[in-house]
């Protein structure tokens, strides 16, 4: 028996040591080097003056925070009477369109970027249809088109949220306001709004963490209008070789902001929830005709405009191109001659990074989540929070803080294909620790038991008698774990060295350089890339994007 308790000890002084080398050591390195004066590398101040006193960085924090509360706000006024419409009212297609909804979750953010410009950009094909009908269309440059790819790819976490918060609530209560004379509109302040407003705000805590930690879609169509993320990049490439103090100042400062809206969220939430298990669950009604139309109208209007730009990148991939010209009509394959032929390696990096970081994932998330789920205690709810850590860091300050630690030193992972490995696998592991711990939840411990009872050792048992049983559910969350990590960017470009430049990259770099046909065609085959282990998700394992999240 010691020995198996020396076994699971063992696991726990692991979890916590990656824990430490990957995330708190690497941000406790950049945190530190903010406090160096990279003149005098003594103690100073001057990196965090520096960001207070002179008006460009302040300005890039304003437009930081700027940008992400108006997406929020966005995000919200879209994504909560999207979800009630769907989930109170029958219409037509509802399950297509809920189904569709989640997609842009998944898309890559700057691709939605890069399709807006290929639409709206100075030379792109709205804006030369339009311009030749004498019609200016607004630009789809600085703040206005980053809100926009914000808003349309990220209002489906407040869509899922409140969704689910809609559908827990017991219909008796509602029934029983009414009785009591209230009318519907009071019925929906004091009993419906309640009770879906923390999942509204942990939606929309979710999409504030997602657009002020951006870096591709701002860096793509921001131009002069400089965020946090982008400006936190250019210092570190500039103090590449030395301290990277104002790079660690700027991303001390976002690490700072969504850490402390998280304990803000957290602490509300925690004062004014209203948990409830839905008895009856809430009825789905039918409509007038004309308010079922306008409800389809708003709901349909809103995926399409979402996913409309992505149709377009595809279309735009076997489209005959010149640098920046698109010939539309025009068909050619060239584009992808040339990603499989002339440059496939970026295609393989994705592919062979993806796999590497998720195969880890899923080893270390089944492993943690038996720590969390079965051996509680003061030392897992502590690695409970720190295995969720990631989520609140910004993927350039994570690739900045690994960047800046193993540069030097015993331990050398800069310009290898592990660093990337590492970033991939500690920026994504909690989705695989989330879905592994829901799904150990649900499992009886009888059966832990009864295969120890027969002889089996604990550790074995947990191999023999319970992975199985969840596997279902571990493949699912891999596939998910696969697909973000080949769509990942923000750490990726902080990382990455020549021979391991990824299919994101090659995007950012092709598009930063004109060449919109060749990008168009990788931003295809990573869309496809992500669409396929999507719908074998769906098709084969009966499981939808909704419940694997």
């Amino acid at each position: 028996m010691p020995r198996i308790v020396n076994a699971w000890n063992g696991v726990f002084v692991l979890a916590f040591a990656v824990i430490f080398l990957a995330v708190v050591y690497p941000m406790f390195t950049i945190f530190r080097a903010s406090f160096v004066s990279p003149e005098t590398g003594g103690w100073s101040l001057e990196s965090y003056r520096a960001i207070f006193h002179y008006p460009f960085y302040r300005r890039c924090l304003e437009n930081s925070l700027f940008v992400s509360v108006v997406s929020t706000a966005l995000s919200v006024a879209i994504g909560v009477p999207f979800a009630f419409f769907l989930s109170r009212y029958e219409m037509p297609g509802k399950n297509v369109i809920k189904t569709l909804a989640t997609l842009p979750l998944i898309l890559p953010t700057f691709i939605g970027a890069e399709a807006w410009l290929l639409l709206a950009g100075r030379n792109g094909l709205f804006f030369n249809l339009f311009q030749k009908v004498g019609v200016e269309l607004p630009s789809i440059y600085g703040w206005k088109g980053i809100v926009l790819v914000f808003t349309l790819q990220f209002f489906p976490y407040v869509f899922l949220m409140v969704s689910a918060a809609i559908n827990s609530i017991d219909r008796s209560l509602e029934e029983a306001a009414t009785n009591l004379g209230a009318g519907r509109l009071r019925v929906f302040l004091t009993v419906t709004v309640p009770t879906v407003t923390p999942a509204v705000l942990a939606g929309a805590l979710i999409v504030f963490y997602l657009s002020i930690e951006n870096f591709g879609v701002p860096i793509l169509i921001g131009e002069d209008f400089r965020v946090l993320s982008v400006q936190a990049y250019n210092e570190f490439i500039s103090e590449m070789g030395g301290n990277p103090s104002m790079a660690g100042a700027l991303s001390t400062v976002l690490l700072v902001v969504t850490m402390g809206l998280t304990l803000l969220q957290k602490y509300w939430v925690e004062r004014k929830s209203y948990a409830m298990s839905a008895v009856r669950r809430p009825e789905v009604v039918r409509a007038r005709p004309v308010a079922t139309l306008l409800m389809w109208l708003f709901c349909a209007g809103i995926v399409f405009t979402a996913l409309f730009p992505f149709v377009v990148v595809m279309v735009s991939s076997v489209t005959k191109t010149s640098g920046p010209v698109m010939y539309y009509g025009e068909f050619s394959l060239e584009n992808f001659v040339k990603a499989f032929t002339i440059a496939p390696r970026p295609i393989v990096n994705s592919f062979f990074l993806a796999t590497v970081s998720t195969l880890l994932g899923i080893v270390f998330g089944l492993l943690v989540s038996y720590l969390l789920v079965r051996r509680r205690g003061k030392m897992s709810y502590l690695l409970d929070a720190l295995v969720m850590l990631p989520l609140a860091i910004a993927g350039t300050v994570q690739g900045i803080a690994l960047a800046a630690t193993y540069n030097t030193g015993y331990i050398v992972l800069t310009g290898t294909w592990m660093i990337l490995a590492l970033a991939y696998f500690i920026r994504k592991v909690p989705f695989s620790i989330k879905t592994t711990s829901s799904l150990l939840e649900q499992i009886d411990k009888s059966v832990e038991e009864a295969s120890i009872n027969l002889g089996v050792p604990p550790f074995r048992s947990f191999l023999k008698a319970v992975v199985p049983t969840m596997l279902p559910g571990i493949v699912a969350g891999a596939i998910i774990m696969w697909v973000t990590t080949l769509a990942e960017l923000s750490s990726t470009i902080v990382l990455y060295y020549g021979p391991w430049a990824t299919m994101t990259v090659e995007i950012f770099q092709r598009m930063g350089s004109g060449e919109f046909g060749p990008a168009s065609a990788y931003a295809t085959i990573l869309i496809v890339s992500v669409l396929i282990p999507l719908f074998f998700l769906q098709r084969v394992m009966g499981k939808d994007l909704t419940t694997a999240l």
